[in-house]
């Protein structure tokens, strides 16, 4: 500093300002370094170690935090890893209302190599899934089938079959106070008529002429824009009394562990047989209790297996079986430690 800015305070002033601020950035980015060496070095390793994978999947679900689809999740990703694929499950965001369709366009925008959804029946569905086709991307369908779409395979079940297994634990659930038989569906399945109808029929031809004249058996298709508005039909169907039904048969998770929460809340607890779907840990207790005589299960190490191996056949031959079927299970209070030993393996 010269002798003038000696004589002129305000520029010393600037100077000191500047040298002041100089040394607190200095002081910021040695500070930073530390803390990136400290807290985050292995994070700049890993990123330069990231293994880069032949083929890159989705899996839409229908809902993000079902643990049926987590389980899924979890076996096509162990499936896509040994063919050295990468799998993504694809949905909760927190931005806009997205439907399984926008998510499916997402996709496909995104110009991933396979797509696997839960179709929800409506023609928006159909048409991502004949985009997708027309890009070149194969879809697999899961748990519910759209065969008017152009889907490349389906991995679920046989609509025919799991109306008789239905009917045949609902008939088990029957006594001589049984009036009626009520089974939820979700809208947007093709196939609840036909599993229905089954159902139905198994019933029907398992009672005796004295309790066909007695029992009612009859399907309600919840039409709900969400989780919230279904949850309020059901515990509306079991707090009206004659609405009430003596057997009530849930088709998906949400739904089952909605009804058996809305029997407790009103005291039904031995007055209404709910036959549940998936073994969610609030199915599990209620049956180990004695309170859900039974509920039903599918075999997610095999669906999400299914899937992946049913992309990577289409990838590497350009064509895969239409249909693979995938095991049902019921569990039961004499069975249910096995499927809490199966929970605990997978770190629930």
């Amino acid at each position: 500093m010269n002798r003038q800015d000696r004589k002129n305070p305000q520029k010393r002033t600037v100077y000191l300002a500047l040298a002041g601020l100089a040394l607190v950035v200095l002081l910021t980015i040695i500070s930073w370094r530390a803390y990136i060496r400290t807290t985050q070095g292995n994070e700049w390793e890993e990123l330069g170690n990231q293994k880069e994978y032949k083929r890159h999947y989705v899996i839409i679900p229908d809902d993000y935090t079902s643990s049926l689809w987590r389980d899924i999740y979890r076996s096509a990703e162990a499936t896509a890893e040994a063919s050295d694929a990468y799998v993504e499950l694809l949905g909760d965001w927190e931005a806009g209302d997205y439907t399984p369709a926008s998510y499916l366009d997402i996709a496909v925008a995104a110009k991933v190599d396979g797509i696997i959804i839960r179709p929800d029946g409506t023609a928006a569905m159909r048409n991502s899934i004949a985009d997708a086709d027309a890009a070149g991307i194969p879809v697999v369908t899961v748990i519910d089938d759209d065969t008017a779409s152009s889907r490349k395979s389906f991995v679920g079940f046989n609509n025919y079959q799991l109306g008789a297994a239905y009917g045949q634990q609902i008939l088990s659930c029957v006594d001589e106070n049984t009036r009626k038989i009520t089974v939820l569906f979700k809208s947007g399945n093709s196939g609840n008529e036909l599993i229905f109808q089954n159902l139905k029929t198994v019933i029907e031809n398992g009672l005796s002429e004295e309790q066909k004249k007695n029992v009612e058996i009859e399907s309600m298709t919840i039409c709900a824009q969400s989780t919230f508005d279904a949850e309020e039909v059901i515990r509306d169907l079991i707090h009206e009394e004659d609405a009430r039904p003596d057997i009530l048969v849930c088709m998906n998770e949400t739904d089952s562990e909605s009804a058996y929460n809305a029997m407790v809340d009103y005291n039904q607890v031995g007055d209404i047989d709910i036959i549940g779907y998936y073994q969610s840990e609030t199915i599990l207790d209620a049956i180990e209790k004695g309170n859900v005589p039974m509920a039903f299960t599918l075999d997610t190490e095999q669906m999400g297996r299914y899937c992946i191996e049913a992309l990577e056949e289409y990838r590497t031959m350009g064509y895969t079986s239409n249909y693979r079927s995938v095991d049902l299970d019921v569990v039961t209070q004499q069975n249910v430690d096995a499927y809490r030993g199966t929970e605990a393996q997978q770190g629930r």
